[in-house]
């Protein structure tokens, strides 16, 4: 979600870790036994605040949020908050500003400090295993929801915090978390998890955490900073037999209407996903894990074909920092219309399990072909993180991606994609501008995974890219090549003082056909060094008419995860842009010198259009899934 969000600085020798944390929040932490006996609410809200991260002025807001509905007779709100040294030093209603880590009970409109916690390493699973145990001990309830807020990276895990060595909680140290907590409490799983984190709704997170919760709530894509509503919480004080479904769903409604009024609705998602359905899709997956595996020689064309043209959720300009998380619903129905006979059937049924297990869904006009999770499939082996086989407890799919890159390696070589030798690149100008189409080889066309073509042309003595879009396999006139087309224009960011070219990477939604360009920028807070610098990243949605809907700006943390961003509007932006070298080689360098003010609010973005006569440089690549592939450079003169 937000921006990304993640020891302990005491050093206590004699008395380990986690039992000094259990000592802290136990020994200090709780109601005496009169208030115990009182009986117990209908439900406790727990909240895991990793917020030691540039986060930090949104976990203030999501408080203050939270507050406003507070505890009650019904709804126990307890709050685990670490917050940072660097991002903010306001205080949030009642309490002033701490570095550290405090226990909270949110009352309305105020915050009871149940114990001041010292520095505690939110990346450790003992913390998160004790703050569960003393929640649920401390707070009984007849529901119990875990909320777990930072920055999110799907099956990498969540945040990393800052100030303990950048350490972020793994997916299985968040599964070995809640497990080791709950153990000492008598309850069996919660009722509801939910991520207020980017990234999170994924195959490889529900399988994890299918043993600990009913339900669990959490996005596809990044979310925009202010991320989840906590005021739709009042649904518990209005009515209180609310069970995990109707909560959920208030929250989804809460996060759809929240993104409309701060116009950060354009891309979102967030869905309902009964986890009882878990083990029905994992078979599903299973199902078709095996259909592949018994023939990867027959299947592994149809596996490339069908991760294309899908949703990709944490795309970057950089390859080597995308998420490669696709839609798995567009990826199953892709199989099963194109697919060839078991693998399309079993795709169909895996496409039926995913449908019962997601309860609701909501997204926005460029991310309306979502369907509510997502799965880890990046389309070459060079993009492919190792750590990925290690995971414990999601079945089938590493193997199957293990098995898909074999294949790949074994590819016959009169089958990886090449483009025709005795074949020109293919252009035309016309009133939108220009198209391009390049042929490829004969019976090439199957093993293709990805196809782009690279835009730019001499500026300052250096060739420049300006922009880098998707291509597509097309069938013209009998022969198959790539095809993409191109407005002639490219972009300048500016703060009414300097403006400078940036580098614009471009997908469309396969649903709606609606634009999403990412733009990576350094961002310098103010009195930094230029060279101290975090990475950035825009990103501007446009409809079928070029209209802005909405911009949104993201940063990656240590641990690779994302999350919205807020930056200081005396800090300065840097766009930076891909430029090739004298030796032909690809480096992203900035733009301009000075750098751009970084008042996200008033940026300006200026719109020029290639002058007739300007020699354009076409860089046209297709890869394929034995991560072979060709490039070739044309050149054009504009018209």
């Amino acid at each position: 979600m937000k921006p990304e969000r993640f020891m302990w600085l005491v050093v206590m020798p004699i008395i380990a870790v986690a039992a000094v944390i259990a000592l802290i929040l136990t020994g200090t932490v709780g109601r005496d036994s009169d208030e115990e006996t009182e009986g117990e609410a209908s439900w406790t809200f727990l909240v895991y605040m990793m917020g030691d991260t540039n986060l930090e002025p949104y976990a203030l807001d999501d408080l203050t949020e939270m507050a406003s509905v507070g505890s009650s007779g019904e709804l126990n709100i307890v709050a685990m908050v670490d917050r940072s040294p660097d991002y903010s030093s306001d205080g949030v209603l009642d309490l002033d500003d701490w570095e550290d880590t405090k226990l909270l009970e949110v009352q309305q409109d105020e915050f009871v400090e149940l114990a001041d916690l010292g520095e505690l390493n939110t990346g450790d699973p003992d913390t998160l295993a004790t703050f569960v145990e003393t929640a649920v001990t401390e707070y009984p309830a007849d529901n119990y929801a875990l909320l777990l807020w930072d920055h999110g990276g799907g099956w990498l895990g969540m945040g990393a915090d800052e100030t303990d060595g950048e350490d972020p909680l793994g997916l299985d140290e968040i599964a070995a978390g809640i497990d080791a907590g709950l153990a000492e409490t008598g309850v069996d799983k919660l009722d509801m998890i939910g991520f207020d984190a980017c990234l999170m709704a994924t195959y490889e997170v529900v399988s994890t955490l299918a043993p600990y919760a009913d339900y669990m709530v959490a996005s596809e894509e990044v979310e925009p900073g202010h991320g989840w509503n906590y005021q739709q919480l009042a649904l518990i004080e209005q009515q209180p037999q609310t069970d995990a479904p109707a909560l959920a769903s208030a929250m989804l409604d809460g996060y759809s209407e929240q993104a409309v009024e701060e116009g950060t609705d354009s891309d979102i998602t967030l869905g309902i996903l009964d986890l009882a359905g878990v083990d029905e899709l994992q078979a599903a997956m299973s199902d078709v894990a095996e259909a592949y595996i018994d023939d990867p020689g027959a299947y592994t064309p149809e596996l490339a074909s069908a991760q294309q043209d899908v949703l990709e959720f944490g795309r970057d300009p950089d390859p080597a920092d995308s998420m490669y998380q696709i839609d798995l619903g567009g990826f199953l129905a892709n199989l099963a219309e194109s697919g060839d006979g078991e693998l399309a059937a079993r795709a169909t049924e895996a496409m039926d399990a995913l449908d019962a297990m997601v309860v609701e869904h909501v997204a926005g006009p460029a991310t309306a072909a979502s369907t509510g999770l997502s799965i880890y499939f990046p389309p070459l082996q060079s993009y492919f993180y190792d750590d990925y086989l290690a995971l414990q407890g999601v079945p089938t799919w590493p193997a199957t991606l293990a098995e898909f890159f074999t294949s790949g390696a074994l590819l016959d070589e009169s089958s990886r994609a090449v483009f025709d030798d005795d074949a020109m690149l293919e252009a035309s100008f016309g009133e939108d501008g220009l198209s391009v189409f390049v042929p490829l080889e004969e019976g090439t066309d199957e093993s293709v995974v990805e196809a782009s073509v690279a835009v730019g042309f001499e500026r300052e003595g250096d060739s420049v890219y300006v922009l880098e879009m998707p291509a597509e396999l097309v069938d013209e006139d009998g022969r198959v090549g790539i095809q993409a087309d191109y407005d002639l224009t490219y972009m300048l960011i500016g703060d009414g003082e300097d403006e400078h070219l940036v580098y614009q990477s471009v997908g469309i939604d396969p649903g709606t056909g609606h634009t999403v360009i990412d733009i990576p920028l350094d961002y310098v807070a103010p009195g930094d060094d230029p060279d101290e610098f975090e990475d950035a990243l825009l990103s501007i949605v446009l409809d079928d008419d070029g209209t802005i809907l909405e911009e949104d700006l993201f940063a990656r943390d240590a641990s690779g995860t994302l999350g919205g961003f807020e930056p200081d509007p005396d800090g300065l932006f840097f766009p930076v842009a891909l430029v090739s070298t004298a030796d032909g080689e690809w480096v992203y360098e900035r733009t301009g010198e000075v750098g751009i003010w970084s008042d996200f609010e008033n940026l300006e973005y200026i719109l020029e259009t290639i002058e007739p006569g300007t020699e354009l440089m076409l860089d046209v690549s297709v890869r394929d899934y034995a991560g072979t592939g060709d490039y070739a450079v044309f050149s054009v003169e504009a018209e």
